[in-house]
């Protein structure tokens, strides 16, 4: 890059410096002529003079023609010139040559009309090919009348010998000084160029987000305190654009750790920024960007207010349900310096699973207070007679003493349950396990449970078991939640049935019955708090009991299932590890 910017230089000095010396030659070259038209002007005028005199002796008849012819025609040939007179109205008095060319007649026309009008002499030269010209007019003046012109024509023929001399003097003095200028000229000019192609060089690199590269400081004048500045500008740039992309990283960490879908878009609707969130929750690619929002069928429908949020610079938050998911979308303008409307914020929030458990709550508070509700109506409605002394008869008020009772007690469960599931359900419940003999404790709580009802049958097929690694108390509890729980969806006749079978780690224990059985809409919900089957709550229990024994085996690494047909009866089953988890 040096050498051709020094190469381009070098040759346009060159090319400069010969047009100017061609020009000087030339101006030259017309002045020296022009000076020897004026000394042969000068030596022209006495001679024209003298031809001035004799005219007006012959004008005045002083002499005769043939004395005057003779004058002149003895000037004419001591000196090699040409001698034409005119009278004043333009005829020619004498001729001392051949008749000149229309050319020149012209010119001498010329020259008559500027003497005779001006009444001054004439001095001028005549360029023709291989034959200048000097030509010569004086007015020939009587009692201050013009009475006519007398011209001196002269051949400067060494005019041209003196022009080919000087012009190959100039052009010997280009060839020897043009190679000396362009030597000088590029040595010069490499040792401006080169600073200067320092600072080109730093400036490129800067432009390829190269920083390293630093101009030499130490040059003087203007080259040196550009490169001062354009080193300040590139430490100020690099620091910049490192800031910027800090910044730039540390936005994307910010969005990718958003629990939100974010997009944002410009004027044009445009998506510029998203984050993983938004591509995972609508199973998108990396290659939206720059995609206009109407492109993309998935979220077009929801972002239809988009274009008057940008232009009216507010805000908006809507809900959207597609597909069972409900979508909290907010859409926030984005405005610049100059409060102007470049684009929007679109925050999309999968609330799905909050409304779920908002209804849940819902559910939970009416179920709680259904459940507190029937025992203290049940209490209200039988003390309110006792207090009037309505019931007097001993045996009526034993009974209704016994009924209270009764629905104390079935209160003071429901509390107990509602604790008991609070407790487990806490993050931080923990339930000790040690190793324990499962066959024993099935077969205690099949003999607790054998003469519950003796119109339900009880089967317990015991098999040998190996020890398992759990929590004693718990497995009962469990045992006895499901055991409760057939029993009062068995009708009389109908069978229980306790078993066992070994898998690889755990023994799986089931409790199989021929009640009622589940009806497949009620299956996915049967261990939610309050659920119950039974939609009227007709039956006793309060629908907290599969949930709590669903808590206590998550709680130890268990799972439960259940199986069921409508009908036909259900099947629970439950595993019980055998080795530590």
């Amino acid at each position: 890059m040096k050498n051709t910017i020094t190469r381009r230089l070098t040759i346009l000095i060159s090319l400069a410096l010969m047009i100017s010396s061609v020009l000087v030659a030339f101006l030259g070259a017309v002045m020296s002529e022009s000076i020897k038209v004026d000394n042969m002007g000068k030596q022209l005028i006495p001679a024209l003079s003298l031809v001035e005199q004799n005219t007006l002796n012959y004008i005045d008849g002083n002499i005769d023609r043939n004395t005057y012819e003779n004058i002149i025609m003895n000037s004419v040939e001591e000196n090699n010139r040409q001698y034409i007179i005119f009278n004043s109205d333009g005829t020619i008095l004498i001729n001392t040559g051949e008749k000149t060319d229309n050319t020149t007649e012209e010119k001498i026309n010329d020259s008559i009309s500027e003497i005779l009008k001006n009444k001054k002499t004439v001095v001028k030269l005549y360029d023709y090919p291989n034959n200048p010209l000097v030509l010569v007019g004086m007015p020939i003046v009587k009692e201050n009348q013009i009475i006519g012109a007398a011209f001196a024509l002269e051949h400067a023929a060494d005019f041209l010998p003196d022009r080919i001399r000087f012009m190959k003097a100039v052009v010997i003095s280009l060839f020897i000084v043009i190679p000396f200028i362009s030597l000088l000229s590029y040595i010069v000019l490499q040792r401006i160029v080169k600073p200067v192609k320092n600072v080109v060089e730093v400036a490129l690199s800067m432009t390829e987000g190269d920083f390293s590269i630093r101009a030499d400081e130490t040059l003087k004048g203007e080259i040196g305190f550009l490169g001062r500045t354009l080193n300040k500008m590139s430490v100020d740039l690099y620091r910049n654009v490192s800031q910027l992309f800090i910044e730039k990283n540390r936005l994307q960490k910010v969005l990718d750790s958003l629990e939100e879908g974010m997009i944002a878009v410009d004027e044009n609707k445009n998506i510029t920024h998203f984050n993983k969130v938004f591509l995972d929750m609508f199973n998108l690619k990396e290659d939206i960007k720059e995609t206009c929002v109407d492109e993309i069928e998935i979220i077009s429908e929801d972002l239809t207010e988009l274009t008057q949020v940008i232009e009216g610079k507010y805000s908006i938050v809507k809900n959207s349900t597609a597909n069972g998911r409900i979508m909290r979308i907010i859409i926030a303008s984005i405005e610049d310096e100059k409060s102007s409307a470049v684009g929007a914020v679109i925050l999309f929030r999968d609330i799905t699973e909050l409304e779920k458990l908002e209804s849940m709550r819902k559910n939970y508070v009416a179920n709680v207070s259904h459940e507190l509700r029937s025992p203290l109506t049940s209490i209200r409605g039988l003390i309110e007679p006792l207090m009037d002394s309505i019931v007097t008869d001993e045996k009526d008020i034993k009974r209704y003493y016994n009924i209270i009772y009764q629905e104390s007690l079935r209160l003071s469960r429901l509390v107990d349950d509602i604790m008991e599931l609070s407790r487990l359900q806490n993050d931080g419940a923990v339930i000790d396990k040690s190793r324990v003999d499962l066959k024993a404790l099935l077969e205690m709580v099949y003999e607790r449970y054998r003469l519950h009802d003796e119109e339900i049958s009880l089967v317990y097929s015991a098999s040998p078991v190996p020890k398992v690694y759990t929590n004693y108390d718990r497995i009962e509890q469990v045992m006895v939640i499901l055991l409760d729980n057939a029993y009062k969806f068995v009708k009389k006749g109908g069978t229980i049935e306790i078993s066992t079978k070994i898998a690889e780690k755990y023994v799986v224990v089931s409790v199989e019955d021929t009640g009622e059985g589940i009806s497949p809409d009620d299956l996915p919900y049967i261990f939610d708090r309050f659920y119950k089957s039974d939609k009227s709550r007709s039956k006793k229990g309060t629908g907290l009991g599969l949930s709590i024994a669903k808590e206590i085996l998550n709680i130890m690494g268990e799972n439960i299932t259940v199986e069921s047909t409508a009908g036909k009866g259900s099947k629970f089953e439950f595993t019980v590890h055998t080795e530590e988890i």
